[in-house]
């Protein structure tokens, strides 16, 4: 597929696409904005997905529908980014934003069509149209605080620990923008991804058809059909039929399709990486009580357990691989 070029060159790597020493890789600015999860992945409300309540109109369809109805790809994975990024993010506002190079950086994978400042100021401005982002100038830079996932402009807060079926989440691991995934998939591949990592959060496989994609998310048939075939082409979906008795059909029969999510993104690979993150942290912080009881300096706890990441993605690569 043939792209326009409207952003400037990546600087990062030669024309050859070897990495340019001393200049940060596009894989390294995403690695830098992620270093605040600790857990290595991000908590994500189902409300982006769906409505715990259906609207006046009897909908339940939420902010995901809307981004597929209004070919929202480039503000769905900034939002995405924020997400994951927030710590960092906040952290570095209180001495000055981001500049827009960084986000520039982060978000252009192999292959993606590169950002502008144009294209990322555009996509700053649909997020706040879409309920989803508080902004404001700081010099030439952008100060940017996320919303809630159903883009009601209530402040974001991490759902983990918090009471209410609006608090219920899901995770998406940081592997997504590590193997440049994010740039591979497709809008419809983006959200059925989401929709499906919402829907295995607690079962390992989910079953529906194209109609009640449309009926219980707001996903059209078609744009649901393209998304499932782009999984597929990805190798992170696998498809079960089951033949089920259905006395009302000319063959006795009906085959329902069962979709689950492979490697990484499984069911199993997800709960691994979330009981190995409550283990770090848990770890994490008997150590620093431990240290403060015996009057040593905060911080210390620490260097036991710098960059526990990549431990986490250890894991899930063990658990795939036994």
């Amino acid at each position: 597929m043939n792209h326009s070029h409207d952003g400037p060159q990546d600087l990062s790597r030669e024309p050859s696409g070897a990495p340019v020493a001393g200049v940060a890789s596009p894989e390294e600015t995403r690695e830098g904005l992620l270093r605040g999860q600790v857990r290595g992945y991000t908590q994500i409300r189902n409300l982006l997905v769906q409505l715990p309540e259906a609207d006046a109109d009897g909908s339940r369809s939420s902010v995901l529908a809307r981004a597929v109805t209004e070919r929202r790809r480039r503000e769905l994975l900034l939002y995405l980014l924020l997400l994951g990024a927030r710590p960092v993010v906040e952290s570095q506002q209180e001495r000055e934003p981001l500049a827009a190079a960084v986000w520039i950086r982060a978000l252009t994978g192999p292959g993606e069509p590169p950002w502008s400042t144009t294209t990322l100021s555009r996509a700053w401005s649909n997020l706040e149209q879409m309920g989803l982002l508080d902004t404001k100038r700081e010099k030439r830079a952008k100060w940017v605080a996320p919303f809630r996932e159903d883009g009601t402009g209530v402040p974001y807060e991490k759902p983990g620990g918090r009471n209410g079926r609006e608090n219920h989440y899901f995770i998406l691991p940081d592997s997504f923008w590590h193997s440049g995934l994010f740039a591979q998939l497709t809008l419809p591949g983006l959200a059925m991804f989401l929709l499906l990592l919402k829907e295995t959060n607690k079962e390992p496989e989910f079953q529906i058809s194209a109609e009640r994609v449309e009926d219980w998310y707001g996903i059209s048939r078609r744009s649901a059909q393209n998304g499932i075939d782009d999984l597929e082409a990805n190798a992170i979906l696998l498809k079960r039929p089951e033949r089920e008795r259905e006395p009302l059909s000319a063959s006795g029969y009906t085959t329902r399709i069962y979709y689950s999510l492979t490697g990484e993104y499984s069911q199993t690979s997800r709960r691994a990486l979330q009981e190995e993150a409550t283990r770090i942290v848990t770890k994490r912080a008997a150590d620093t009580a431990a240290r403060a009881l015996a009057g040593e300096p905060a911080g210390t706890a620490e260097k036991s357990h710098k960059r526990p990441r990549k431990r986490l993605r250890k894991a899930g690569e063990r658990l795939e691989t036994t």
